[in-house]
Formats: C-alpha cells, structure tokens, sequence
C-alpha cells in the first residue's frame, strides 16, 4: 500500500528546451535512411547536458567534509565525505546529467541520524573524469561500477540515496555483488522503454531510426535494454534491501506507474506520492528528505546492532 502523499506544494514547471526545427526536420528526412538517423539520434540520446557552473555548485555545498578521489577503470571519481568513517556510511547517487550537490539537502539529515556520508560525481560528471566515451557521455552501467568502486573504498552502505537514473546505476551495482543495506530511490525510472520514447518524440525521431537507435544503444551499453529494468533486476537477487519509492505523480520524466510496479513486486517495499514537485524539486523537499533520513536511521540501527 503506497504511504501518504506528502503535503501538497506547487511547483514552479520549466519546460524542457524545445528541440531546434531543423533538427526535427533532419531526423525527417533521415527517416529514409535509418542507418544514419539512427547514429545521430544514439549521439545525442548519450550526451550529457552542459554541467552547472563552479558557482551554483559552491552554492549548494555543505559545509565540511572532506574531498576525495577515487580510482576506478576509466579514470579517477571525486566527491566528498561527510562526517566519520566509521560510523554506518551513506551514499548520495545523482541522476543522468546531475550532480551530487542536487542531494545535498539530505547531507545534515543523514549526519543528524549517525551516519558518514559519501556523495560523488559519476564519470564523465561534475569534477569526476570522463568515461570510456568522452567527456560528455557514460552509461548507467558506468555509473554502477562508479558507486562500487566508491564503496569499495569506503565500506558497505548502509543506505544508498539515489535520484532518477541513479536508481538503475544503484540497482546494477547490487546485480554486480554491492551488499547493500536499504535503498531510497526518488523519482527512479523503472525502464528504459519510458525514456527511449520521451528521447524519440521529443527529437522527433521516426520509428525506423529510433529501432536503430536502440540496437546502437545495447551495443554501447553492452547490455539489452531488458536488462536495465530494476523489476527484471531486482528479481535475479537472492535478498534485497529493504526500500523506500518516493515519486512525483506528475513526473513528465519517469512514469509513476514504474514505480507502483517496482513497490509492487518488492517485498515490503514503501512508496511516497508526491504533488506537483516533478521530477527535480522532489529531490530536497523538506518531506522527503525527513522521509529518507527516517530509513537512513533504520538502516544504520541495524549495522549497530549486529556490530555489537
């Protein structure tokens, strides 16, 4: 049964850049010619958007904590601990094109609950270097082994926080042998299919290119697209951490219903139905952010005590 909806609260819509008309025009035309609309809708479907700049980042980070690299095949990560690294560790795990200063409201929170804090920046994001394809494209498979290798490095999570498609990266990291102790996804997208269409339609892709497009897609992935769905990923798992939802019902980026699906078919899972935050401002409202330090407590109880 899904958890009470937090407190209405409107929020202040910014629509997505409208794609240029030419390009529109030009996957038209490449419609003909799938091979080639389908390579450049594959480009673009993988670039990353432009990073915020050194100020707005500055401007939403905690104070404290500490920087740190990380090492892992494509190059280093870099982020920043918070708090002491013995205590039950925390992650912070930001979405396609983010930054970990998006959750850094949940920072404090977390401390507050006796955990350290770790939030970092996937490879080809933020402060972090580029991954096997450039400076402005990954995948989520490559932000998966970002979070391993990070918690490698700092010890098994108690909890992981992870927003949109940090979800997936989360949820590959545990398929790839990640102990992980609860998960809070906020705004996760379920599968792949939802966005291949909003990138399709909002390109204006036809429905040739956009099959090649796909096909591209797995091959730089190294996976099909099949394997990214977090029920299909989270049915292959032995046991699973206990988990918290939280989503928007009127996120234009990720679908609630995947998230009613994925609550649905984990055991025990809790799901939080929010207004009119969409699919970014969901991420720090003070609600949520009670709702996931709350987990994030019940998690780190549960480390203390089988340490003792």
């Amino acid at each position: 049964m899904p958890a009470p909806a937090v407190p209405r609260q409107r929020a202040r819509r910014t629509p997505p850049p409208a794609t240029p008309p030419l390009l529109r025009l030009a996957f038209d035309r490449l419609e003909r010619t799938p091979a080639v609309g389908g390579w450049l809708a594959e480009r673009l479907w993988f670039r990353l958007p432009a990073p915020p700049s050194a100020a707005e980042r500055e401007r939403r980070t905690p104070p404290g904590g500490e920087p740190f690299e990380t090492e892992w095949s494509e190059g280093v990560v870099r982020g920043r601990v918070y708090g002491d690294w013995g205590l039950p560790t925390a992650y912070l795990v930001h979405g396609w094109g983010g930054w970990w200063q998006q959750l850094s409201a949940h920072v404090q929170p977390l401390l507050d609950r006796g955990l350290c804090v770790v939030a970092f920046d996937a490879p080809s994001h933020g402060g972090s270097d580029a991954g096997r394809f450039g400076s402005r494209s990954t995948t989520f498979v490559e932000m998966g082994e970002a979070l391993a290798a990070v918690a490698a490095d700092f010890g098994r999570p108690a909890v992981v926080v992870a927003h949109s498609a940090g979800s997936m990266a989360s949820l590959l990291a545990i398929d790839g042998g990640l102990d992980v102790g609860a998960l809070a996804l906020i705004a996760p997208p379920v599968s792949v299919d939802p966005i291949q269409r909003l990138v399709a339609t909002s390109l204006g892709v036809g429905p040739r290119s956009e099959r090649v497009m796909r096909e591209r897609a797995e091959r730089r992935v190294g996976l099909p697209m099949q394997a990214l769905d977090l029920v299909d990923l989270a049915s292959r798992q032995r046991s699973l951490p206990r988990l918290l939802v939280v989503h928007d019902r009127r996120d234009r980026e990720a679908p609630l219903a995947g998230a009613v699906e994925l609550v649905t078919a984990w055991h025990g899972a809790r799901l939080v139905i929010t207004d009119d935050l969409g699919h970014h401002r969901v991420m720090w409202h003070p609600d949520v952010v009670a709702r996931v330090a709350g987990l994030a407590g019940e998690a780190a109880e549960e480390v203390r005590r089988s340490a003792r």
